[in-house]
Order: C-alpha cells, then structure tokens, then sequence
C-alpha cells in the first residue's frame, strides 16, 4: 500500500504559493492522478474509482468531521494492543498540520489518501492480525483467518457517511473471549499498578502456619495483584494468606493446595507490564483465528498452555478433563481438525521419531525390549517379521528399515485403551494414558506430540452416546480387547487446538505459562517488552 507522500518541504511551498481553498473536483482530480501514477494497494484503487475519486475524508476547507472521528477512534485500538502511531503516523500528523493552512488541492488529496492507507492498514490488522504467524518460528499449523469484510467496502461505506466507529467494531473478531480479554486491558492501562519487589526463591516449600522470612514478600506481591487486601506484617503464613494463596493458585492453573514452592514463586514474580504484553500477543492470536463460534457444531478444544480439554454441545461445556501435551522438542502443534471415528483397545504403530531416537536403540542394547514391551515387527503390508533375523546392529537410517514395529492392545500401550481421531498432516490424536500419576502434575508437558487424555472414558461415552448399539459397557468391554475396534462417529467433530495463555474468568485474569514460548517469540515480533519474570 505504497503511494508518493509530498515531501514536508515541498507542502511548505505550497502552503505559501496557494491562495484559493481548493474546489471538491479539484481535489478529486489530483487524487485521481495520484492513484493513477502510484502503485497502490488494490483496495485503495477499487474504493477511490468506485467512488469516483472524490475525498473520503477531506474537504475544501481541510478535514471532513469523518475524519475527525476516525481520528478519535484510533485512541481505542491501543486496548486492541496495537499502537496508535502505527496509524497516526509522523507524516500522516504533518499532513493534518498543512492542511489546516495550505489551499493547495494536492496537500489535501495526498492527505485523504493517507488516511485511507492508515484505515485500510489498520482494518486488517483489526480483523486478520498485525503479525504474519507463518513467519514465525512457533508450531502454529492454523490457516489464518480470511478477511471477514472486503476493506475496499468498508472504505466505501464511510465515504457513504457509516461512522469509522461503527466500521472498526465490525472488523474485531466477533468472540466474546476477545471482547473480555480487550476490556481487562483497558482497566490495566486505565489503573496502573506500582509493583513491588520481586520474592526470592527458596529452599522447600511453607505451609499455612509455617513461619518463613519469604512472608512479607510474598504478602506484598498478593496484595499487589489485588488477592490481599493489605500486606499486612509478621512472617506467618495466615489463613487469610492461605485463601490469597489459593485462588491465585487457581487463576495461574497451579494444584490449589496453598503450598508456597517453586512453581508458586515462579507465576507470582511477573508484573504488571508482562501481563499487558501477555495479554496484548493473546489479542493478536484471537484476530489469526477463524471464528470457531460461527456454527453450532460440537466443538473439542484443547487449549495447550491450560492442559485442559473441552468437549462442548450447543454452547455448553459438558465435559472438562485434564490433559498432557507434547514436550518443548516435541510440540503439540495448533491446528483445527474433524474427528469421525474412535480406536477401542488401540494397537500403537511407533512413529519415526521414536522409532529412531528411543526404540531401536532400546533393541540394539536388548533384543528381549521387543517381547517385554509386546511389539511385533511388521513389513508394510501388516505381515510379522521374525525380529531375531534382521542386524539391529548395522541399523543407522531409515533405508535400513524398510519395517515398522507396532505394540498389541494392552495395559503396557501407551495409548491407552482407546484413542481418538481427527485425520491431520501431523499424526497427532487424543489418546488414554496408563500413566495417570503425570495429570496430577501442574505443567504437564510429557507426550511425544500427541495429547494424553485423564478422562477417556468419559469423553467416549459421550461421543458415542447418539450411535446406535453402544452403551457404557459395551464401551467399556471393547477397551479390552486383544485386537482393535474402530467406531465411526454418527456426526463429525470440530476439533480446535489452540494455544490461549490468558483469559477473562468471571472478571478475573486466568494466566498459565507460556510452556512453548509463542508469547515471547510474538512479543519481540510486535516489540513487546517482556521481563525476565515473564511467565
């Protein structure tokens, strides 16, 4: 969206030389010649011929109120986490200035198409993101949004007297999870906090009733993020600091046991300037997404940095269950995907990563890892292959291979009984865990990209409860099989991987770790700062 801007220099001249206010004709045949000699964005282009070039937003006697307005609504857009002087640019304030004075027609065309640039570029940082996610270096699978308004239209109906107000609004993404983050960064910006000092860490951990010289610190942190009324004195651990304690452990996605250890200090020492590049990187990603509320399909949601997972029908959530997403080098990409069908008593097919990195290696050291694990290895066309006849040794890439090893149903599969699936490019399904101790961590980043469900059980049940001849036990019997069943769905589910790290809860702020560090790599991608302590 690149058009020749008058030099400052060259606007004084013409300020000075210029004696007549400029006619709308006038105007409108200079805007007509700059569109035609500048390479220009195609909405520009479409809006200004559609339009008959005639000023969007000036007039004879310099800016239309239209323009006004637009210019007041820029104050806002600072609650979308965006800057207003990316709109309100240096230049773009210079042309304002000369046009309050200058009479010449080419001042105030080239600043109606300033204006314009700055709408169009704010309307689709608005709607679609500021910020191209495939250029960054995050595992972020999601088609981008398409633009939910043709900009060209919207440019038109302010010329047409819509209120740029009225525009913008309809730009945002139509979520109320924006709308409430959005809000919660007004009250941040509108009532800044004095943070206090940081807490320094510590050896163990403090109960309710432990005295411990980390108190008052901690004290002066909770009521700094509001959970204490005063920061009271003394080093015991209170029980009016143990209820404080809880409900941040809460709102942080912590085990609300109001035991003070490390992962405790870890999410209390951000601040308040974190929190706002925090949320303001979570706005950005929200304005990525399609809108997932656009139908009523039921929807499975697994929101990473949570580790949690919701199954919702007809906007209710009827089921919420713990999680465990893949490890730093092993992502848990985002992606949107249909499950159609279920695995009972499922087989594991060891896929090339750990094929490479963990099992053949296993069996070069032991031979016998094969039978104690219950794998077999398969030629590709599913046929046994006696494993004691091929080299294990000699083995060192994938040409050497040309067999895949599979694991029978059973209590030592690491699916599980039964696993869910949603065909992606990127071999990634939701699955039972015979390790059910690892829910009870609170950062539960263990799996090899796949996501490791607490309540399997539960979540079949649902999700077969509508196919005819499937009930609880027969469930249940068929995750006990020596052989695997598939189960077709009777409707498709919209599955949705997302990556949310902070949320409006009931007014509150709900914030969890950013566990694959998309916050930070976006952050420095839309020069955010962010503090050592950023969680």
């Amino acid at each position: 969206m690149k058009f020749r801007i008058v030099s400052v220099f060259a606007l004084v001249a013409l300020i000075f030389s210029c004696e007549q206010k400029p006619s709308q004709t006038e105007i409108a045949e200079v805007l007509e010649s700059l569109i035609d000699v500048s390479k220009n964005d195609s909405s520009l282009v479409d809006a200004y011929r559609e339009n008959e070039f005639q000023p969007v937003w000036t007039q004879s006697g310099g800016l239309k109120k239209v323009a006004e307005n637009y210019l007041e609504a820029l104050d806002e857009v600072v609650f979308d986490g965006l800057e207003k002087t990316d709109y309100l640019t240096e230049e773009l304030a210079q042309l304002i200035e000369a046009s309050k004075k200058s009479k010449d027609p080419m001042v105030l065309a080239t600043l109606d198409l300033a204006m314009s640039k700055s709408f169009l570029t704010l309307a689709s940082d608005l709607n679609i993101g500021k910020i191209d996610p495939g250029k960054l270096n995050i595992e972020w699978k999601m088609d981008r949004k398409i633009p939910t308004e043709k900009y060209s239209e919207v440019l038109l109906a302010i010329a047409g007297g819509e209120s740029p107000e009225k525009s913008l609004a309809n730009l945002r993404p139509d979520n109320s999870e924006y709308n409430k983050l959005r809000e919660q960064l007004r009250k941040l910006i509108a009532e800044p906090l004095v943070d206090s000092l940081q807490v320094k860490n510590f050896e163990g951990k403090i109960e309710q009733g432990d005295q411990h010289e980390a108190i008052p610190s901690i004290r002066k942190k909770l009521a700094f993020w509001q959970e204490l009324k005063s920061e009271g004195t003394g080093n015991v651990y209170s029980e009016d600091m143990f209820k404080a304690v809880t409900h941040f452990q809460k709102r942080h996605g912590l085990i609300d046991d109001g035991v003070i250890g490390g992962d405790f200090i870890e999410a209390i020492n951000y601040g308040q300037a974190d929190l706002i590049t925090k949320i303001k990187v979570n706005l950005e990603r929200w304005r990525w997404l399609p809108d997932f509320t656009e139908n009523d399909k039921d929807k499975v949601i697994v929101n990473i940095p949570d580790f949690r997972l919701f199954y919702i029908q007809k906007s209710d959530t009827i089921l919420t269950s713990k999680v465990i997403v893949g490890k730093d080098y092993r992502q848990t990409p985002v992606f949107k995907s249909d499950m159609t069908y279920l695995v009972l008593s499922p087989t594991w097919t060891l896929p090339e990563t750990i094929l490479w990195e963990d099992a053949i290696p296993s069996i070069q050291k032991d031979i016998s890892y094969l039978d104690k694990h219950q794998m077999k290895v398969l030629d590709f066309d599913g046929n046994e292959v006696n494993a004691k006849k091929i080299n294990w040794k000699s083995l060192k890439s994938k040409g050497d291979f040309p067999y895949m090893i599979r694991q029978s149903p059973g209590k030592l599969n690491p699916l599980g009984q039964v696993k869910f699936m949603f065909p992606n490019d990127y071999s990634i399904y939701i699955h039972d865990s015979p390790a059910q101790s690892l829910f009870s961590q609170d950062e539960r980043t263990f799996s090899s990209g796949c996501i490791r469900m607490e309540k399997p059980k539960e979540f079949a049940e649902l999700l077969l409860a509508e196919t005819d001849d499937w009930d609880a036990s027969t469930i249940s019997d068929s995750m006990n099989l020596e052989q695997e069943k598939n189960v077709s769905l009777k409707k498709s589910q919209e599955v949705w991987i997302l990556y949310v790290s902070v949320w409006d809860i009931a007014g509150n702020v709900a914030v969890r770790k950013d566990v694959y560090e998309m916050d930070k790599k976006l952050a420095a991608a839309m020069s955010l700062p962010v503090s050592t302590f950023f969680l």
